[in-house]
């Protein structure tokens, strides 16, 4: 498994280079920037400190969704929100669900400093991740938490692969899309929350659940044909 870590739209150099500093710190070597150029500036690199390999090899792509394709397992980090389907993982959890990750490429998603990622780009993500926090106020800034989770999945190649039962990426993606179709023949595409939560748990499946429910989809499309 490989894990890249992908800043959206970061206005401020600082953060860009404190980002890269705490990649380098904990192991970690792809940061990849969507829509911004902070990291040519003086300023991310007297951050960085150290860590000017990884600004030097900083991948700049138009969008998230230009990465969707390349990535097997994209993870939005975001704020949690109340009442949502979606489920939202900690730092830890996130760790024990990557531990079960069967390889492939992984992509940990930070959002705007001002506003966070959008709804679209929510979408566009697997999982979702947040730092609990003591207070809402003050709140964590970008680079602050890039180390949280520099720190927390640190110790990802060390104990990857002792229990490999998570459902290859593949055979999700392929379940996801299938569901997709499922929802619209059963015409409850307009209800979002029922959407969030069924792609969203097909996201947490393990091997053997994901193979029955292609099954039963399978079976159920066949009889809505």
């Amino acid at each position: 498994m490989s894990l890249s870590f992908i800043l959206v739209e970061p206005a401020r150099a600082a953060n860009v280079g404190a980002a890269a500093r705490a990649l380098k710190t904990m192991g970690f070597n792809e940061l990849i920037l969507v829509n911004s150029s902070a990291h040519q500036e003086d300023e991310a690199r007297w951050v960085a400190h150290g860590a000017a390999d990884i600004l030097d090899n900083i991948r700049v792509v138009p969008s998230l969704a230009s990465l969707r394709e390349e990535f097997d397992l994209l993870i939005g980090s975001t704020a949690r929100e109340r009442g949502s389907a979606k489920v939202f993982l900690t730092p830890d959890e996130l760790n024990g669900r990557l531990q079960q990750h069967e390889g492939g490429k992984v992509g940990l998603v930070f959002g705007r400093e001002a506003s966070g990622l959008s709804n679209e780009e929510l979408n566009t993500c697997d999982l979702y991740t947040y730092v609990p926090l003591k207070n809402e106020y003050p709140s964590m800034n970008l680079a602050q938490a890039v180390m949280v989770y520099c720190y927390a999945l640190s110790n990802l190649d060390a104990r990857i692969g002792i229990q490999q039962t998570q459902a290859p990426d593949a055979q999700v993606q392929a379940l996801k899309a299938k569901a997709e179709v499922l929802l619209e023949k059963l015409a409850v595409t307009q209800d979002d929350k029922l959407r969030a939560w069924l792609l969203d748990g097909v996201a947490q499946l393990q091997s053997r659940d994901c193979k029955m429910a292609h099954q039963l989809a399978s079976d159920l499309l066949k009889h809505i044909d």
